[in-house]
């Protein structure tokens, strides 16, 4: 899966089945992305890199 650096981190998705998890180095989940499409391959790695930036923003706030 795609493997994100920010702010020195590592940042990974994870896929299980139709479950993609973006976590971080230490295995803490940041964002989960599920898949429902019939035929399970709609989520691309560009859809997955604008989730993990659109949690990085919410994580920035914070």
């Amino acid at each position: 899966m795609s493997n994100l650096n920010n702010n020195e981190n590592d940042y990974r998705w994870v896929k299980n089945g139709r479950i993609y998890t973006l976590e971080n180095s230490e295995g803490k989940v940041l964002r989960t992305a599920e898949d429902r499409t019939c035929n399970g391959n709609f989520i691309t790695d560009s859809i997955l890199e604008n989730l993990a930036a659109e949690c990085f923003e919410e994580l920035e706030r914070k």
